[in-house]
C-alpha cells in the first residue's frame, strides 16, 4: 500500500507542525543551537554543489539539531504542494503569492573552451557571434531557448546565434561548453574555477549580459519558524559573499 498524493502532503504538513511545536516549546531557550526540526530546501544544482554543501559543516556546528532534506533542480517547484520550506532561485521569478527575499545580483559571463576557440576563433565584436555556435539554456517553465543577450549603452540587446545544442540544466550546459560544443552565458561563480584553471576562457568581457537577481523564496507565513529564519539569514550572507556582485 502507498499513500495518495493528498495523504503524502498531509503527512509532510504534520511533520512540519510537529517540528514547529518542538520549536515553540524551546522558544525561551537562550542559545541558537537549541533550534530543532526539519528543513526541506530546493536549490539550483550548481549552487548546491559549489556553495551550500561545502558550507554546511558551519551551519551544523551552529544548529546541530536541525535536519535537512535537499532537492536540487533548476525547474520551478510548487512549495506548498511539495512541502518545501524555501527555494533559492536565480533569474526572473514567476508571479506568485510567495515571499521572495532578494539577496543581490549575480554577474553573467560569456565563455568557451580553448578547443572551441581554436576551431571557431575568438569573437572580438558582438557581430562576430553570428558565425559562432552556442549551448543554449531552455528554462523548464518556458520551453524555449533564451536569447544571447548583451548590454550596450545601458540597454539590454539580443542577437541570434545558432545553438549547437539546447539543454534545461546548468550542469549540462557547462559540461557541453567544456566539451567544446559552443559558447555559453552563465553566472560567473558557476564557472569561476574552470576559468581559473584555464579550462574555459571568458570572451567579449565588455559585452556581458545584464546581471541576474538571486532570491530566497518561501511560502507566506505570519511567523517564520526559527529554523527557517536561521537558514534564510545564513544562506543570504553566504550568497552575498560568494556569488553576488
Amino acid at each position: 500500500m502507498t499513500p495518495t498524493h493528498d495523504g503524502t502532503a498531509f503527512y509532510e504538513h504534520c511533520l512540519r507542525l510537529i517540528a514547529d511545536f518542538d520549536e515553540v516549546e524551546g522558544l525561551f531557550r537562550t542559545t541558537a543551537s537549541r533550534l530543532r526540526g526539519h528543513l526541506k530546501v530546493n536549490v539550483p544544482g550548481r549552487i548546491g554543489r559549489l556553495m551550500i554543501a561545502p558550507a554546511l559543516p558551519e551551519f551544523f556546528a551552529k544548529y546541530p539539531d536541525i535536519t535537512w532534506e535537499f532537492g536540487v533542480t533548476d525547474r520551478t517547484v510548487d512549495l506548498q504542494v511539495e512541502g518545501i520550506d524555501c527555494v533559492i532561485r536565480v533569474g526572473e521569478l514567476a508571479d506568485s503569492n510567495l515571499i521572495a527575499k532578494r539577496v543581490g545580483d549575480i554577474a553573467i559571463v560569456n565563455c568557451a573552451s580553448k578547443a572551441y576557440l581554436d576551431k571557431w576563433g575568438t569573437p572580438r565584436r558582438v557581430q562576430d557571434l553570428r558565425r559562432h555556435r552556442t549551448v543554449a539554456y531552455v528554462p523548464p517553465r518556458i520551453g524555449k531557448a533564451e536569447p544571447w543577450e548583451y548590454v550596450e549603452s545601458g540597454s539590454v540587446r539580443s542577437i541570434d546565434v545558432p545553438p549547437a545544442i539546447m539543454v534545461d540544466n546548468a550542469e549540462m550546459m557547462i559540461a557541453c561548453c567544456l566539451a567544446g560544443l559552443g559558447l555559453i552565458q552563465v553566472p560567473a561563480f558557476y564557472v569561476r574555477n574552470h576559468i581559473d584553471r584555464g579550462e574555459l576562457v571568458e570572451v567579449l568581457p565588455r559585452h556581458r549580459s545584464a546581471a541576474m537577481s538571486v532570491h530566497i523564496v518561501y511560502p507566506h507565513r505570519r511567523h517564520l519558524s526559527g529554523r527557517l529564519q536561521a537558514f534564510i539569514d545564513w544562506a543570504s550572507e553566504l550568497l552575498r559573499l560568494q556569488a553576488c556582485e
